[in-house]
């Protein structure tokens, strides 16, 4: 049958919308190409990426044997079909296709519009919210590392196998050019061959006596010769420079390319230390395992470009640092003063002096808002309480479009971005959680990115809440519209987990404070962006699609 084997190949998507197809293509290197089940019954639509589009074709089948089209039924099955397009391009199904069926795309992207539709509940730190007491708590904060460590993973997982496929397009492309250049000297000693014979001929010349027109056009064609094989010495020229382009780019992704492999290894090894530490704690496999599926999903709700950004951004703490199961911002500006205290008595046994601690945080659960969190961050004298809330995409400010797929990934974020570009008021990134780690806790160890490479990164404008930490607490609300900022990750990527400090501000009492999460927000529209413009947080648009006929 034509259909033997297909339901075992990673490239066969089933039924399935071409819309759907068309958005997991985006953003995936030409040649990549997806199979689905046709309109008709019983025949299958090939989508391949050619020159920024997806080219739809037509696989028909009849009886034992498929084909592009009722004349062309030369193959058994559809995988047969498939396999001898990996190595033959479709220019011999139609001269206005010529890309062969290099990359095949795994069904694990199929979803909704190319990505996974992730509901509000499978997403991250939603189960956290709704945890039950301190012990379930903690039960959750654990799958909520093992979450970010998967997440982390996914990520890996997704950029290898991008590095690996543009090191094949590279080597290709190289492989086309030294055999252009091959071709083009082959012709130059050809005409080379031919220059000699006509220089010769012409040598003879002088001693033919009348024949004038035949002298003349010996000269034309040695001149026209000449001409030709300046020309070739000219495109020679631009291949060879074409060649020695590319071969250096090729070692340029020689080298992205094991720094992928190698982030694939930590991540991997975190992932199983996490899970291991989980294990033993006595929480069931089953949750475990649940849990490391449903991240499997949400990895395809995440651009690539969002992954690209926060692939190489270390996360230096585990959420117990950071989440707190108390909703009280009384409670929080407690801890937070007294994270400061405690540096500040650390470096006074060193006998070091230096300025206060700022961008000590926490994350909390909103009050009055079961369904959002808050982040309380101190600066200067000052304590912020900032609402985040969760939509499809993920979590970030509220009314924010930059959301991040975890809770940790929202604190690996602003780690390295300052909240400035939030609130122009708190003028720190996140540097130190409230919680020292647990003891057990299973820290990142992401491999050094290759030299030269950098990233910077701004971010949009909303507004929050802010207290003051030695005074009365009384809300100051704070709506402004912050222009966008540019921060250094390469700089920012320095800052100590334990940052030193002087003598802390004394806390004070606070007053119960009129919610902070009924103020009334400014969006600003700006698109997070990076230096490089693979690391942008905007979405990718889909492309358009045709379809493609036998020529």
């Amino acid at each position: 049958m034509a259909s033997q084997g297909l339901l075992e190949q990673v490239w066969y998507w089933g039924d399935v919308d071409k819309s759907v197809v068309s958005r997991a293509l985006a953003d995936q290197p030409e040649g990549a190409f997806i199979v689905r089940n046709a309109s008709t019954i019983g025949d299958y639509t090939l989508s391949v990426k050619y020159q920024g589009q997806v080219k739809l074709v037509k696989i028909v089948v009849r009886g034992n044997r498929c084909g592009f089209s009722i004349d062309s039924l030369v193959h058994e099955t559809v995988v047969q079909l498939i396999e001898f397009h990996r190595n033959v391009s479709l220019l011999v199904y139609n001269d206005q296709l010529d890309v062969k069926l290099t990359y095949p795309v795994p069904t694990r992207r199929n979803s909704q519009n190319g990505r996974l539709a992730a509901k509000k509940t499978q997403m991250s730190t939603k189960s956290i919210l709704d945890a039950k007491d301190s012990e379930d708590w903690d039960e959750r904060l654990g799958l909520e590392s093992l979450r970010i460590a998967q997440m982390s993973v996914e990520r890996a997982a997704r950029l290898f196998d991008l590095a690996h496929q543009e090191v094949e397009r590279a080597e290709n492309l190289f492989h086309e050019r030294v055999k252009q250049c091959r071709d083009y000297e082959m012709k130059l000693e050809k005409l080379g061959d031919l220059h000699d014979v006509e220089e010769n001929i012409n040598k003879t010349i002088p001693r033919l006596e009348g024949n004038y027109s035949f002298r003349q056009a010996m000269k034309g064609n040695q001149k026209v010769l000449e001409d030709g094989m300046q020309k070739i010495r000219l495109d020679l020229a631009a291949c060879q420079e074409q060649r020695k382009r590319i071969s250096d780019l090729v070692d340029e992704l020689k080298v992205d390319s094991v720094h992928a492999k190698n982030r694939v290894i930590a991540s991997h090894e975190t992932r199983n230390k996490v899970y291991g530490n989980l294990a033993s704690k006595g929480i069931p496999q089953e949750k475990l395992q649940t849990t490391m599926n449903a991240t499997g999903e949400l990895i395809l709700n995440e651009p690539l470009r969002v992954s690209q950004l926060l692939c190489d951004l270390p996360l230096r703490w585990v959420p117990g640092q950071y989440l707190v199961y108390s909703t009280s911002k009384e409670d929080a500006a407690t801890a937070l003063l007294a994270a400061r205290e405690r540096m500040y008595e650390i470096d006074k046994k060193m006998g070091i002096i230096r300025p206060p601690i700022d961008g000590v945080f926490l994350i909390r659960p909103s009050s009055s808002q079961p369904d959002k969190l808050v982040l309380s961050v101190l600066y200067g004298e000052r304590i912020s309480h900032c609402l985040i809330e969760q939509s499809e995409q993920g979590w970030g400010f509220e009314h924010s479009n930059i959301y991040l797929t975890t809770i940790g990934d929202f604190v690996r974020y602003y780690a390295h971005t300052t909240l400035e570009t939030h609130n122009d008021q708190i003028k720190t990134t996140l540097a130190m959680p409230a919680f020292p780690p647990p003891p057990d806790a299973v820290l990142e160890n992401l491999p050094k990115p290759p030299a030269g490479t950098t990233n910077a990164n701004t971010s949009t404008t909303t507004s929050c809440t802010t207290t003051t930490a030695n005074t009365p607490l009384t809300t100051s609300t704070t709506s402004t519209a912050c222009s966008s900022t540019t921060a250094s990750i390469a700089t920012i990527a320095s800052i100590s987990t334990t940052p030193n400090s002087t003598a802390p501000a004394s806390p004070t009492p606070e007053e119960e404070d009129d919610d902070e999460d009924e103020e009334d927000e400014e969006e600003d529209e700006s698109a997070l962006a990076s230096a490089s413009s693979t690391t942008s947080l905007s979405e990718l648009a889909s492309p358009s699609e045709e379809f493609i006929p036998p020529s």
